[in-house]
């Protein structure tokens, strides 16, 4: 019986003693999980509204800095970057592109508010902190395309060397072939891409940024072995006019425009593209011009007889006109129905050359007479002579293109358009 009582004492014994370890243990742990987290808490305060340790920037440390310090970091980071010039190799000389002014804005607001504004969650800021992994960090730079496209188009126009066609030179009954010349275009889309990747992996201490230039070989549209065939004086037409003086100065700058102008079969011919605006600048004076059946002073006065002079040649070599339009009032220099004007802007003299061949324009001026000539190929006409009509009755003018074979047989007639005049 006594034994059975000392079994039960040391039963209970044991049950307490396992039962004040359990305790110890539960409060040692109890204890040290509030160490731990005293610890976490006070380092994650160290940093509170400050940047992480091992954060650089371009490899320049920025840890414990709070927002203001950063900010004021990366605003002269910046301004260093925008500083730094980009060299550009291109045609033999060197181009320089300021990096600020191919930027619109950075990303540093956000980057600040970022890396020192924290999450809140203690364990995983503590674990940033603990692991103390480096990171640099760069500026996002926002490129301003349009400025970009500026810099390398300025580049472009002035390094690119444009092809040159071959000209068809008409000297009295003589034919001169000029070979064209190739040239070299920059590639533009290629030194786009090369500035791209300067400022995307732009070094903050780096300030040896180059780039060079490629180039690709332009060759002429025309080939001048498309040109030996021109061989024949096809049709002339001239008219008079009083030498001297800004109408007749006038009459020779345009006529000179015209002068080996080379239009190739399908190419329409526009008469204002090719002397160019009648401005001053241009080289044009002032004289009489025709404005609502009224004559007027006005810039360009006399180029419409070089219009009117190259119409006439035209339909002499069986061309019809594209756009046409006649004078408010009959002019002296070319029958009615058979003249053409101008009116910069709003009426233009065309045609399309619809032969086969290549053709070439001879336009000069001797002892006041204006001459013009269309060259191409013997066979351009097809054996045909032609001749323009005008018919007139009262202020109204019909012109036909009538066409003759060798033999004079009329084989050919057209109404042209019909002329009203004031």
């Amino acid at each position: 019986m006594d034994e059975d009582i000392d079994l039960d004492v040391d039963v209970d014994s044991d049950v307490e003693l396992d039962s004040s370890k359990r305790k110890v243990k539960l409060l040692a742990a109890i204890v040290a999980l509030m160490f731990l987290f005293m610890v976490m808490f006070l380092t994650i305060l160290k940093y509170r509204g400050l940047v992480y340790p091992n954060i650089s920037f371009y490899n320049q440390s920025v840890a414990k800095l709070n927002e203001k310090e950063l900010y004021k970091f990366l605003d002269d980071a910046e301004s260093k970057i925008k500083d730094k010039k980009i060299c550009v190799e291109a045609g033999g000389e060197n181009y320089y592109i300021t990096v600020g002014n191919l930027l619109e804005k950075s990303n540093k607001k956000d980057l600040c508010k970022q890396l020192t504004t924290h999450s809140g969650n203690i364990l995983k800021e503590f674990g940033i902190i603990l692991l103390d992994v480096k990171t640099d960090y760069k500026l996002e730079l926002h490129l301003n395309n349009d400025n970009l496209n500026k810099e390398v188009k300025y580049i472009a126009t002035k390094t690119n060397n444009k092809s040159t066609e071959p000209k068809v030179k008409i000297d009295g009954s003589s034919i001169k072939l000029i070979e064209g010349k190739d040239g070299i275009a920059l590639n533009e889309k290629q030194l786009i891409l090369g500035i791209k990747d300067i400022l995307e992996n732009i070094d903050f201490d780096n300030n040896n940024l180059k780039v060079v230039a490629d180039y690709s070989k332009t060759s002429p549209n025309i080939d001048i072995e498309d040109l030996k065939c021109i061989d024949t004086k096809i049709s002339s037409y001239f008219t008079g006019y009083g030498t001297g003086g800004a109408r007749g100065s006038n009459i020779q700058n345009a006529s000179s425009k015209l002068d080996n102008l080379l239009i190739m079969p399908g190419e329409e011919f526009s008469y204002e593209d090719t002397i160019g605006p009648t401005t001053a600048e241009n080289g044009y004076r002032s004289a009489p011009v025709i404005v609502n059946g009224q004559l007027k002073s006005g810039l360009g006065g006399g180029v419409c007889q070089v219009s009117s002079t190259m119409y006439n040649a035209q339909l002499k070599a069986g061309i019809l006109p594209s756009e046409r339009s006649n004078h408010s009032k009959p002019v002296s220099y070319v029958p009615r129905g058979l003249d053409a004007t101008l009116a910069s802007g709003s009426i233009d003299y065309k045609f399309i050359n619809t032969y086969d061949y290549p053709l070439v324009i001879n336009a000069y001026t001797s002892s006041g007479r204006l001459y013009i000539e269309f060259w191409s190929n013997k066979n351009a006409t097809k054996g045909i002579t032609y001749e323009a009509k005008s018919y007139v009755s009262g202020r109204v003018a019909n012109a036909y293109l009538l066409g003759y074979d060798k033999n004079g047989k009329q084989v050919y007639k057209r109404h042209i358009d019909t002329s009203v005049y004031r």
